[in-house]
C-alpha cells in the first residue's frame, strides 16, 4: 500500500491555479481512533464475585493481540496497534487509542471493543477519527518554485510525475516511516491529546496565505518542537473531512510538565498565536498490557 495524498483537483484539471494558494503535499500513514470511556460505578458491585474482573480479561486479550509491532518490522505499516491510557480529569477515565492501516480495520477494532464483555462497564464519553500525516510544506514550496522556473504547470503530467518521484523518495526515509507509523515511545508513558484548527477569520485566514509564508511559519514552529527532542514525541494526524476539527495532536513524554512547557512555548509562534484554535486537552498515563486487569479493576499501584 502506498501512503500519500496529492491535491486531487490539480491532478484532474488543466485549469490554471494560483500557486500562492497551493495546498501542501501530504503523506498519510495509519488511521487513528481515540476512544474515551468512563467506568460504570455499578461495576464495582460485581467485583466481589469476580464478574467485573472476568469481563475485563477480554480487554486484556484484545490489547495483547494488538501490541506494538517491532520498530524493525518490515511489515510494520500494515499491522497497527492499540494502547490504553488512564486519563486524569476531563470527565473520563480511560483513552483507548487504535492505529490501523485502513478505515475498515479501524472500524473492526471499534466493533470488537463494543462487543467485548468489558464494554458493559466502559461507558463511551467521546471519540476522534483521524489519519497520521506528514505535511510537506517546504517540499511543496521548493517544487512550485522549480516548476515556475522551468515553466511547468502544476497539475499537468510532468508536474504529477515529478511529485510522484519526490513522494517516493520521501517514503523511503526512515524518519518519514517513523512519523507515519509511530509506536509508543520507550520511557515516555505520559500522553496528551488535543484537536486543533487553523483559523479562517477575514484577517487571520491560514488558507489565504501564500505557500511560501505558510512554509516559513511552519519551519519556525518546527524549530520550537525540535528543541524538545528526546523529551517529547509527537504524532500529528489529519482529520479534515473525518471529524469535527482539522488536526489532532498526540504527545508523549516522560514528564507531564513537559507538555505544559512545550504548548506554552509554541503558543508564542505566529502559526499558533495568530492562526490556531485549540479544542479540549486530555492528559494521562499509559497502562502496560500486563497491568490493565489490575488498573481497570482498581488494584494496580500507579507509578
Amino acid at each position: 500500500m502506498v501512503y500519500r495524498s496529492l491535491p486531487t483537483p490539480l491532478e484532474l484539471t488543466d485549469t490554471p491555479m494560483n500557486q500562492d494558494l497551493f495546498p501542501p503535499l501530504v503523506l498519510d500513514g495509519w488511521f487513528v481512533l481515540h476512544q474515551f470511556f468512563r467506568v460504570d460505578p455499578l461495576a464495582a458491585e460485581d467485583e466481589a464475585h469476580g464478574g467485573f474482573q472476568g469481563r475485563t480479561e477480554s480487554l486484556v486479550d484484545f490489547l495483547s493481540q494488538w501490541s506494538e509491532p517491532s520498530d524493525s518490522d518490515p511489515e510494520r505499516g500494515s499491522r497497527g496497534w492499540s494502547g490504553l491510557y488512564r486519563i486524569v480529569g476531563g470527565e473520563t477515565d480511560y483513552m483507548l487509542m487504535h492505529f490501523r492501516p485502513s478505515l475498515e480495520a479501524l472500524g473492526d477494532a471499534e466493533r470488537e471493543i463494543r462487543r467485548s464483555p468489558a464494554a458493559r462497564d466502559l461507558i463511551p464519553t467521546g471519540d476522534y477519527v483521524s489519519v497520521v500525516e506528514l505535511g510537506l510544506y517546504a517540499v511543496t514550496d521548493a517544487l512550485l518554485e522549480q516548476a515556475q522556473e522551468e515553466g511547468i504547470k502544476p497539475g499537468g503530467p510532468e508536474w504529477t510525475a515529478r511529485v510522484e518521484k519526490v513522494l517516493e523518495e520521501e517514503l523511503e526515509k526512515r524518519y518519514v516511516q517513523s512519523r507515519l507509523f509511530p509506536l509508543q515511545p520507550a520511557n515516555m508513558p505520559y500522553v496528551c491529546f488535543y484537536p486543533m484548527d487553523k483559523r479562517r477569520n477575514p484577517d487571520q485566514n491560514w488558507y489565504t496565505l501564500p505557500v511560501r509564508e505558510r512554509a516559513d511559519l511552519m519551519a519556525v514552529h518546527g524549530q520550537t518542537g525540535r528543541r524538545y527532542a528526546g523529551r517529547i514525541s509527537q504524532i500529528i494526524s489529519g482529520s479534515v473531512g473525518l471529524d469535527d476539527w482539522e488536526w489532532a495532536v498526540t504527545l508523549f513524554s516522560h514528564d507531564p510538565l513537559t507538555f505544559k512547557a512545550l504548548v506554552t512555548e509554541m503558543r508564542y509562534d505566529e502559526v499558533s498565536s495568530v492562526y490556531a484554535e485549540f479544542g479540549s486537552f486530555w492528559v494521562g498515563h499509559r497502562i502496560p498490557t500486563e497491568g490493565v486487569l489490575g488498573e481497570v479493576a482498581g488494584g494496580m499501584d500507579r507509578e
